[in-house]
């Protein structure tokens, strides 16, 4: 990926993630994308924590346009080590789409110097939820926005699995 073609990858990544996310979702999509931006940290906590905070930050966040995005990450070009495209959300008339970003300034320092001219990477990613046991069985992709289904679920699955450790964080 180049800076010039990194609108066409990115727009070519959107179609792979639509694709991705029909097959494993129940959800129908609509046509009209709107985008946010996000910046992948390095923090502290565990996965789930992590996912209510992000939750929270792009819930505050106004959708753009893809025309407004794309000069914003061509001006990060030459810092981007990795782009992951999700859906955030997914409703009736609009579906929203996170483009997470890390940078190479967030590397170590001696990693960062091995992969500094290297161009970003793209990835395309849907987020299973923890309940699913079976791989093959469809979820609704906006599940992680119904925190009571997600602590039911994951009531359930620690009384099936006899856990009485895991930790309900939502």
């Amino acid at each position: 990926m180049t800076i010039n073609t990194l609108q066409n990858e990115i727009e070519d990544g959107v179609i792979a993630l639509m694709g991705l996310a029909k097959e494993v979702s129940l959800n129908s999509f609509s046509n009209n994308y709107k985008f946010i931006l996000t910046e992948i940290k390095d923090i502290e906590g565990d996965f789930y924590e992590q996912r209510v905070l992000r939750n929270r930050e792009n819930d505050k966040k106004v959708p753009m346009a893809f025309s407004e995005i794309v000069p914003i990450l061509q001006s990060l070009y030459n810092n981007l080590y990795d782009i992951n495209l999700y859906i955030y959300k997914a409703e009736k008339h609009i579906t929203l789409i996170d483009i997470r970003y890390y940078q190479k300034s967030s590397l170590d320092i001696e990693y960062r110097q091995t992969v500094l001219n290297n161009p970003p990477m793209l990835h395309c990613k849907v987020e299973q939820p923890l309940w699913l046991t079976n791989k093959t069985e469809k979820f609704d992709i906006n599940w992680g926005h119904k925190k009571w289904l997600s602590k039911w679920k994951i009531f359930w699955l620690s009384k099936f699995l006899n856990f009485n450790s895991i930790k309900i964080v939502l």
